[in-house]
């Protein structure tokens, strides 16, 4: 396959975050993480959290417009994208650890939090977890109060050991298939702009070779559903009394996480306002990013100052 090499290559960042590129040592837990660290010395962090089988690029068409106003730190979690894969199984309650690590060393104390998807999931419950570091939460696409399981028919498949496997692995057959399978995730793929759809095309074929992220993407994907299906009996208890200001962003066509699971964390958290966006689908910082900058700007405006 005459792209094979190429896709094998290391991922580059998107074009014009690379001044913002960096990596950063969790000394406590051994390991280096990729990030981009944009808006220094801005007086409020915002942390982004980017989603499964995803890296910090999700995040590429908010990172410098906001980094005009505040601080912004977004990862590469353990295994995904540039950052290392640990020898630890990437469960819940680890990831959890990895957040702590870096805003400890980062020397971030009161931050926003936001999260995508997975990322939206560990934002809530780390906000849960460690109240007093977190100034606002933002949880996009994703929550740990879920009602309905988070999902589709093709993320069940892939939780089947072996055949998940083979399923991922079989797309190095046809880099084509491999930019199909993100049509889940986007409201209408064809309509990003070319030069999304060039990165992402290369994006995802890059993932499909890689079998560190391979590997991060099974490990983590099999161990958060148990987890969060623990926490929802006793979660809605806990909510009632959860304070922090916290906005909820839904795509209007994300297949993923359905409108009642974003209604229900505004019904049973107190100080949460719930935005949709139209046109998007699970990721409408990307599809849409000039509303979702609209909606995230104003919140931030009204809940901050």
């Amino acid at each position: 396959m005459k792209n094979e090499k190429e896709y094998q290559r290391p991922m580059q960042p998107w074009p014009g975050l690379e001044p913002y590129s960096r990596t950063i040592q969790l000394s406590d837990q051994g390991l280096e993480l990729f990030a981009y660290d944009a808006g220094q010395g801005k007086s409020i962090s915002l942390v982004m959290i980017h989603g499964l089988g995803d890296e910090a690029d999700t995040w590429r068409h908010i990172i410098k417009p906001l980094s005009e106003d505040y601080h912004i730190l977004s990862v590469d979690l353990p295994g995904f994208g540039r950052s290392i894969l640990p020898e630890e199984k990437l469960t819940p309650v680890f990831l959890l650890k990895i957040m702590k690590s870096l805003l400890n060393e980062s020397g971030l104390e009161k931050v926003v939090l936001i999260g995508n998807s997975l990322g939206g999931i560990l934002a809530h419950a780390y906000s849960l977890k460690y109240p007093d570091q977190i100034k606002g939460l933002v949880l996009v696409g994703g929550a740990l109060l879920q009602l309905d399981p988070m999902g589709d028919f093709s993320l069940r498949l892939m939780q089947i050991p072996l055949l998940g496997e083979w399923l991922y692995k079989r797309l190095r057959k046809d880099p084509q298939a491999a930019y199909d399978s993100l049509r889940n995730v986007y409201h209408d793929l064809d309509e990003m702009p070319e030069v999304d759809r060039n990165f992402l095309f290369l994006r995802v074929n890059k993932r499909v070779w890689s079998d560190k992220q391979r590997k991060a993407y099974f490990s983590t994907l099999r161990n958060l559903g148990p987890w969060v299906r623990d926490r929802q009996a006793n979660l809605p208890g806990q909510l009632k009394d959860f304070e922090i200001p916290t906005l909820v962003i839904r795509g209007a066509f994300d297949a993923l996480f359905s409108e009642e699971n974003a209604r229900a964390v505004a019904r049973v958290q107190p100080n949460t306002t719930y935005s949709s966006i139209n046109d998007s689908g699970h990721l409408p910082h990307q599809e849409k990013p000039a509303e979702f900058l609209d909606a995230l700007q104003e919140w931030l405006g009204n809940t901050l100052d």
